[in-house]
């Protein structure tokens, strides 16, 4: 199944590249906004994970991790469609730890409640070590995800 699927996306990339090539006028227009619609699309993805990792790096950490949870949601989902049964595995993963990252956030909240600033600081720091190591992974899911 999974071969099925690879080889009905190869057939569509390679009558698009076809015809933006050799089509007529209106399969090239048609081709050319297909491209850009997808351009536009992985622009838009990209630029979501790099805003979220920014909004946790200065503090908005519940609205980030909210976002990121959506992302990966939304990609689960894709590489359920696709039968991307190695990709669906990574992102159960992913979830698991940005809900252990959820944790420590509530945690850090209750330290800095406390006044303990510097277990708050120790936490924070950790906190932020991990969101970079779960925006990396998300990254190269995503990556091998677009390069299927």
């Amino acid at each position: 199944m999974n071969g099925i699927i690879k080889l009905i996306l190869v057939l569509v990339v390679g009558v698009l590249i076809y015809n933006y090539f050799l089509g007529s006028e209106e399969e090239k227009q048609e081709s050319e906004k297909i491209f850009t619609e997808v351009k536009a699309l992985g622009k838009a993805t990209w630029g979501l994970l790099k805003s979220e990792k920014q909004k946790f790096n200065d503090g908005k950490y519940d609205e980030a991790v909210g976002k990121v949870s959506s992302l990966l949601s939304s990609l689960r989902n894709k590489a359920n469609t696709s039968n991307d049964k190695a990709a669906v595995q990574e992102l159960e993963q992913l979830e698991g730890k940005r809900q252990q990252l959820e944790m420590e956030l509530a945690e850090l909240e209750r330290l800095k409640q406390s006044g303990k600033n510097n277990a708050a600081a120790t936490k924070e720091e950790q906190i932020k070590k991990d969101w970079k190591t779960l925006m990396d992974a998300t990254e190269l899911v995503m990556k091998n995800m677009e390069s299927k």
